[in-house]
């Protein structure tokens, strides 16, 4: 069951965690775009960030397929954010961004640790920041728009516990039961998240420029 919600919170939040802001159009560029979203572009140097950020937090993959699945979470990180702009009913505090850098500080252990860190992923710390805060403002965006109406009845609850009872060998529901909704509560979210950003991307203006052999990928 642990490694059933932990799939089911990656597959959430995989489209907010591991990706760098995308730079706005009107910026002075001084590498490759790789892909513009409506308004926005998303330069190579982008890219790379976020490929070193994924991996520098533990995560998995290499090469050419792991930035092509980056790339694609920085077009749907961009797609949230831009539409979490326009609704305008999520905000994100300067003190909210420190707590979320001394959370991550705090993780990592040290602050030659955390030095290490900005080094590998090539982020100042405004620009940790900047990713931080707007990784929350995601977050609480799809909260909002999608995971308020995620609700687990108990009946559904107990469906899930009596159709997969070997996950719970000598436990008795009460014991599970928030848990459990958690867990298909997070599943509810994940695949109502995919059809809201398929109806965003049906209707946004989304090129990608192929990757190159020279981009390091």
């Amino acid at each position: 069951m642990r490694g059933r919600q932990r799939s089911a919170a990656v597959a959430v939040l995989a489209l907010l965690v591991l990706m760098l802001p995308a730079t706005p159009a009107r910026a002075e560029l001084v590498d490759r775009v790789i892909a513009s979203v409506n308004n926005e572009v998303i330069s190579l140097n982008d890219l790379r960030q976020a490929v070193a950020f994924n991996l520098a937090l533990g995560g998995k993959g290499n090469g050419r397929k792991l930035a092509v699945e980056v790339l694609d979470g920085l077009v749907n990180r961009s797609l949230l954010r831009q539409e979490a702009a326009r609704l305008r009913f999520v905000e994100v505090t300067d003190q909210e961004v420190a707590a979320e850098v001394a959370r991550l500080r705090e993780r990592l252990g040290s602050e030659q640790a955390y030095r290490g860190f900005l080094a590998r992923t090539g982020m100042t710390e405004d620009q940790l920041g900047r990713l931080l805060g707007e990784r929350l403002l995601v977050e609480r965006f799809v909260e909002r728009k999608i995971g308020l109406y995620a609700r687990v009845s108990r009946d559904d609850a107990e469906a899930y516990f009596r159709e997969h009872a070997g996950e719970f060998a000598g436990k008795r529901f009460p014991e599970v039961q928030k848990q459990i909704s958690a867990f298909l509560a997070g599943q509810m979210v994940g695949q109502q998240l995919d059809l809201y950003l398929a109806d965003l991307r049906g209707r946004a203006d989304i090129r990608i420029n192929p990757l190159r052999e020279q981009d390091g990928f």
